[in-house]
């Protein structure tokens, strides 16, 4: 009988250390002589995570007072929402590897300028986002662009570390950020309340609780750093663990070890899952334990609890391990099929419509405001409609982009971001 079939306390850890040391076994991408194609994985869970944030985020913009009550909205919230999100950043992670392969012999230095460059862009595009969508005022909210663009600049260092230190790294983010929360007030920061999340609170009371309010941003430089770092929406910590993680995995893959390296992969995914809700329902029979400071605790997105961490890594590692073996490590061709090429449309172009999606939302609020008075947040349309309606702003994008596409995608923000940095790096290689 395999080994595997039949883990008891004993084997468990050993097993979990032996598929951490696989992982982090050295490899020497300078000598790999052959050229990465696009990996077909990639662009189809990003296509697929940007297709559930756009829809999420109609839902929750568009949604009234009891959309939240839908098991429909708590799905595309808590669900392709939130976990749309961890992939979304896993896959940038991924791609920083995939790209930087196909860019070898480019010089050291020009791939130092255009990773800086690539991260200030996207930094600048998550800014400017924010300021068209909801106001200057809420310009310092830390949307996701702004952690990928700070990402971006922190990965490129990231190729002169082995991969066991990035590792730690990550687990070193991921222990420091309930300590560093403790030490500002982070609940004022989110209208100094938290509640139950409706729908799962009926079965499992307390299991996973979010802010009363949204984040409140500030133009202090003081509230700034604290915003960027550990109270916005998605801050350095801990949310800068999920491209580390990717990085360690674009790895596996360029040294074409991802197939071997399945079944560990999936072992340790189903162990942080494991590990996750354990932890989290302790925290339920632990009066008084803080998903902003604790380590047991209930799960929670707005702040990231410990728990939630472990439970995002687990599905989004066991995710792409199993998307990747089956769109990119078979011998077969898989059949795409016709969702598989949206979604890899939506991944081609996804700086672009994560940049517009935002306004696309926020205009015609401001237009029912200007005309009407009234803020009509919360009491638009029921969880049904709204969802309707983000897909029929997926289905919107999918017909400019094909459009846009046969024009050269003329100034996309990704043809924008090309044209700044080719001079720099040069033309050679193309971007996952």
């Amino acid at each position: 009988m395999c080994h595997c079939a039949r883990l008891d306390s004993n084997s468990f850890p050993l097993t979990l250390t032996y598929s951490f040391l696989i992982l982090c076994q050295p490899i020497d991408l300078q000598e790999r002589g052959d050229v990465m194609q696009r990996i077909i994985s990639i662009d189809v869970l990003r296509g697929f995570s940007l297709t559930g944030m756009v829809v999420c985020h109609y839902m929750l913009e568009y949604g009234d007072a009891h959309a939240p009550e839908s098991p429909l909205y708590f799905i595309m919230d808590h669900a392709l929402g939130d976990f749309g999100a961890v992939w979304f950043l896993l896959l940038v992670g991924v791609s920083q590897v995939v790209s930087g392969e196909r860019k070898k012999g480019i010089g050291e230095i020009k791939l130092m300028k255009k990773a800086f460059l690539r991260g200030a862009y996207v930094f600048a595009a998550g800014l400017l986002m924010a300021a068209l969508a909801w106001g200057p005022k809420n310009m310092w909210n830390w949307d996701i662009l702004t952690l990928i663009g700070s990402a971006y600049i922190v990965l490129y260092f990231c190729r002169f570390l082995p991969s066991w230190a990035i590792l730690l790294m990550a687990a070193f983010i991921v222990f420091m950020t309930p300590w560093l929360r403790s030490t500002v007030d982070f609940a004022a920061d989110w209208g100094g309340k938290f509640i139950q999340t409706p729908v799962i609170s009926d079965y499992l009371p307390g299991i996973l609780v979010e802010p009363a309010g949204e984040y409140e941003p500030s133009w202090r430089l003081p509230e700034m750093i604290r915003g960027f770092f550990l109270s916005g929406f998605f801050p350095i910590f801990p949310w800068l663990v999920f491209p580390l993680i990717g990085f360690v995995m674009g790895r596996r893959i360029v040294a074409k070890q991802m197939i071997r390296d399945l079944p560990f992969l999936l072992l340790i995914g189903f162990a942080l899952i494991f590990l996750a809700f354990t932890t989290a329902y302790a925290g339920l029979l632990r009066p008084g334990s803080s998903h902003i400071t604790d380590y047991i605790a209930p799960f929670s997105m707005f702040p990231d609890s410990n728990t939630m961490v472990y439970l995002q890594v687990g599905q989004a590692v066991a995710l792409f391990a199993l998307m990747y073996y089956y769109y990119d490590g078979r011998d077969t061709v898989p059949r795409t099929g016709v969702f598989a090429a949206w979604f890899q449309r939506m991944s081609r172009h996804s700086l672009t419509v994560y940049f517009v999606h935002y306004p696309l939302i926020a205009w015609p609020l401001w237009v029912i405001y200007l005309f009407t008075g009234r803020n009509p947040e919360f009491d638009l349309m029921g969880a049904l409609p709204a969802f309707v309606l983000g897909l029929a702003a997926v289905a919107l994008f999918l017909m400019c982009l094909k459009a846009w596409e046969r024009r050269g995608n003329k100034y996309s923000l990704e043809w924008g971001l090309k044209k700044m940095t080719e001079d720099t790096a040069g033309p050679k290689g193309r971007s996952q």
